[in-house]
């Protein structure tokens, strides 16, 4: 019976701890001005593999979903379909980029396939960066 009720626990954990993507950047931004939270955009290609990659594995990581969930404004665009500001340039797919809430890039776009525990590594200096910003504005 225990091992039924943790089985449950686990598949209903995986199932609802999935990132909270805005669907626009005009959205996007003004959540990140709302929540005063960095915004992580992440543009990608319906046919690339390794965008597929990292949606499915590093993405998909419980770790990775809930520190995205808690401390940016995550934005999902397809290169070839969404609009975004020029700005944004991807030259490679997936191309991940933090951006503060006055459109300014945190760290430089993170190019490329990474998995859980470098992409946590960029999460969390991003993170760093925008503290700092902010404490030196006040």
């Amino acid at each position: 019976m225990k091992k039924i009720t943790i089985l449950t626990i686990l598949l209903a954990t995986s199932l609802f701890a999935q990132i909270e993507w805005v669907n626009s950047y005009d959205k996007a931004l003004k959540k990140s001005k709302e929540l005063n939270r960095p915004m992580l955009i992440l543009v990608v290609s319906e046919h690339c593999r390794w965008c597929h990659k990292l949606k499915k594995t590093t993405l998909a990581n419980p770790d990775v979903e809930n520190f995205i969930n808690r401390r940016f404004v995550p934005l999902l665009l397809d290169r070839e379909k969404d609009t975004y500001p020029s700005f944004i340039k991807a030259r490679y797919v997936p191309t991940t980029f933090y951006v503060t809430p006055d459109e300014k890039m945190l760290i430089k776009p993170v190019e490329g396939y990474w998995d859980p525990y470098d992409y946590m590594s960029d999460l969390k200096l991003a993170v760093r960066v925008f503290k700092r910003s902010q404490a030196h504005r006040r």
